[in-house]
């Protein structure tokens, strides 16, 4: 159904499709650079539902322009419109004048789901996509799947912003940001403008730009804690402490979290099998690790049945398992009955939850195998 817009020919009624906005929006602006390099007096006009009403904006569209003028006509969130204005929108691409461009944006495609359909059936996508009509083209840009996003920012960046990027600090700027697409792209307009042209994305650079405007999490602080990073905990509760900080919100996260960690190792003991094919599994989307992944995030808690999708960054991309195997279970009791403690604590007013006291327990967390061993925790 794709098809990529042709150098010669720029067609007249564009539909962009899919949840990859990075992709979408590179598109949308290569169409628009070549529609006014082609052109004087382009004007661009965009449908607001609170600033236009729909017929009056479509008639627009169909009338002429009186001054000879070349224009373009942005739809975007067309998923969202309604049946009418679905139709209404079908037969003003029918016939589109020579001096329109339409461009029609679909956030999402949920395939097999009323949704597609909808705007498939509304719009004669499929239809108008086989009749080697040039005036139309359709393009979908899916989001990659989780697993994929870093090497796929690998080949994205370069048309992107010029620039490259290497899988391992792509990889690193995921871990900071996450997967979604737009916080990525976000974050990556940020280091564009401060790098000079056509340099290479480093790791410096997305500490620099996205580590000290970014605000850490207590998520990120549960993952630096079970991994017995004390140095990296101590800057992301500084981190914590300078933004909004919740003591009763952390000390919830981290009990999960720990208590994960527990209920992973006593799966681990009754379904050795499970732990040894996860470990042994290689490689991205593996279905032997992905389904032994799915089975340890529901026995710890972590997903529920019909979250595969999740596999990957609650599981596999965190390497809760791999923190598991760093703490005994007695160790991991301990961590839990400190927490229960301290979030009496808090909300009874013994323990006033400042950042020394916080700081003071997470040593107590990474250092509980010395602090066991030595007697300090009877």
């Amino acid at each position: 159904m794709s098809s990529d817009i042709s150098n010669s020919t720029i067609p007249h009624v564009t539909i962009l499709a899919g949840d990859d906005t990075l992709g979408r929006e590179r598109a949308r602006q290569k169409l628009t650079d070549s529609i006014l390099a082609a052109f004087t007096g382009v004007t661009i006009e965009k449908y607001d539902s609170a600033a236009h009403d729909f017929t009056e904006f479509t008639e627009r569209v169909i009338t002429p322009s009186l001054f000879q003028e070349i224009r373009i006509f942005h739809f975007n969130h067309a998923q969202a419109y309604s049946e009418k204005e679905l139709k209404i929108l079908d037969r003003t691409i029918q016939y589109p004048p020579p001096d329109a461009y339409i461009i029609i944006e679909i956030d999402d495609l949920k395939k097999g789901k009323d949704a597609e359909s909808k705007i498939y059936k509304s719009l004669q996508i499929k239809k108008r996509s086989s009749s080697g009509d040039k005036d139309f083209v359709c393009q979908e840009f899916a989001k990659p799947p989780e697993y994929k996003i870093a090497e796929w920012l690998v080949s994205q960046v370069p048309s992107l912003l010029n620039r490259r990027i290497s899988k391992a600090n792509a990889d690193f700027l995921v871990d900071l940001v996450g997967y979604e697409i737009d916080m990525i792209y976000s974050e990556l307009q940020k280091i564009d403008i401060h790098l000079e042209p056509g340099a290479s994305i480093e790791k410096k650079d997305i500490e620099e730009v996205v580590g000290a405007s970014r605000a850490m999490s207590i998520f990120e602080l549960s993952t630096a804690l079970s991994a017995k990073q004390l140095s990296r905990a101590l800057a992301i509760v500084d981190s914590l402490f300078a933004t909004t900080f919740s003591a009763p919100s952390m000390v919830s996260t981290l009990y999960r979290h720990f208590w994960a960690l527990f209920r992973i190792r006593r799966y681990a003991d009754a379904n050795p099998q499970v732990i040894k094919s996860y470990l042994s599994s290689k490689g991205y989307s593996n279905p032997a690790q992905n389904e032994a992944a799915f089975e340890i995030g529901k026995a710890a808690g972590l997903l529920s049945d019909g979250e595969m999708r999740k596999v990957y960054p609650v599981i596999i991309a965190s390497g809760i398992v791999q923190q598991a195997k760093k703490f005994t279970d007695e160790e991991l009791k301990v961590i839990c009955k400190w927490l229960l403690e301290f979030d009496v604590g808090i909300k009874t007013g013994k323990v006033a939850g400042t950042q020394e006291d916080v700081q003071l327990f997470c040593y107590r967390i990474v250092r509980v195998s010395e602090l066991i061993r030595d007697g300090f925790t009877k």
